[in-house]
């Protein structure tokens, strides 16, 4: 059988020759700016993505600053990112539920400022587990009308909350205490907030059904959730909603408001993109991902329109080129299921986003 044909996609790569040149610069241009921001981070575990019980014996958490006001912590589980200034502390996810005591000394470590608001970026344990305990220590933005007891506001969108509250399968019920007091639909939740403009945008659809991202617009950093994953092929959980087609159209939205460090490529100025775990990153690799996943999507397409069953489309190994870098054969998540949940997203496609 031939090899299959691979293509990208106008409307999915545009300008795809400028934007491997901006991002062959950006490697070539970004050692002082790598040295400065990504050589303090640490290559993160493995996590357990079900109940994130695996951190609990990590080593001390790692924190590091990346903006005048912006901290990364790494090692609660997921990555949290801490906004501070004068409205208060805003994390972006509460880690994992053991992990939330080491959490609140690292934010107390940064600042003195009280936790205002804490966001989630998805319903997975490691996300969303650190909710109670760290909220408990904070002060709400705005009222909660059923609660008497101080806590910081948790927003999420709302599919979060249903994903919470009402868990499907063997999926565990979270404790009410751990529910997001604040919920929002709509594509964007603006807020202005310790004198920047931050937006919460909806990303449902492709991690999974409540997915967002946090762009800190003053600042100039987006935290992506689990949208981007350098580590390895992106986790999409058809189980919860995820899709390919959501994967790509929220990679091709972060790739529309992050902006490279063009012209001048020898200075730090750029858009930074904490993801959910691993390390920051910036267009250049953002580029580079995005691309990785349209053609493997190309691909397996093409085997699925020459009649092949998803059986033979794993044996005709699509993810060839990019498995070494990407790929696992074991852990939470391996190569095998990422490219059963492409097969299965195009067979069966979602619904319009």
């Amino acid at each position: 059988m031939a090899a299959p044909s691979t293509r990208v996609r106008a409307g999915e790569v545009n300008s795809t020759a400028q934007s491997w040149l901006i991002a062959l610069a950006l490697v070539l241009a970004g050692g002082q700016w790598s040295h400065d921001v990504l050589a303090g981070q640490r290559a993160a575990g493995s996590t357990d993505r079900t109940n994130g019980t695996d951190v609990a014996n990590r080593a001390a958490l790692e924190t590091i600053q990346i903006r005048p006001n912006v901290w990364v912590i790494f090692g609660t589980g997921s990555n949290v990112t801490v906004h501070v200034g004068e409205d208060g502390v805003i994390l972006v996810d509460s880690g994992a539920a053991a992990m939330a005591d080491a959490l609140l000394k690292e934010v107390k470590a940064i600042t003195t400022q009280p936790i205002r608001m804490i966001i989630n970026t998805s319903a997975d344990a490691d996300h969303v587990g650190g909710n109670d305990k760290v909220g408990a220590a904070g002060v709400a933005i705005n009222p909660d009308s059923f609660s008497d007891e101080e806590h910081a506001t948790v927003l999420a969108h709302e599919n979060v909350l249903v994903r919470m509250s009402t868990p499907k399968g063997n999926d565990p019920l979270f404790p009410v205490a751990t529910w997001p007091n604040e919920t929002f639909t709509s594509k964007f939740r603006s807020m202005y907030l310790n004198d920047d403009a931050i937006q919460v945008m909806r990303e449902i659809g492709a991690h999974s059904d409540g997915d967002s991202m946090v762009f800190f617009r003053r600042a100039d950093v987006i935290a992506t959730g689990d949208i981007l994953d350098l580590r390895h092929f992106p986790v999409i959980d058809p189980a919860k909603g995820g899709s390919i087609q959501g994967e790509l159209a929220s990679l091709n939205r972060l790739l529309d408001v992050t902006l490279p460090a063009m012209p001048l490529v020898l200075k730090p100025g750029r858009t930074l993109l904490v993801p959910g775990h691993g390390r920051i990153s910036d267009y250049g690799e953002l580029v580079e991902y995005r691309d990785m996943v349209t053609v493997i999507r190309d691909i397996i397409e093409d085997m699925i329109a020459s009649g092949m069953t998803l059986e033979q489309v794993k044996a005709a190994n699509p993810t060839q080129g990019y498995r070494r870098r990407y790929g696992t054969d074991s852990g939470p998540w391996t190569t095998t299921m990422f490219v059963e949940a492409i097969y299965s997203g195009l067979k069966k496609p979602a619904g319009k986003l």
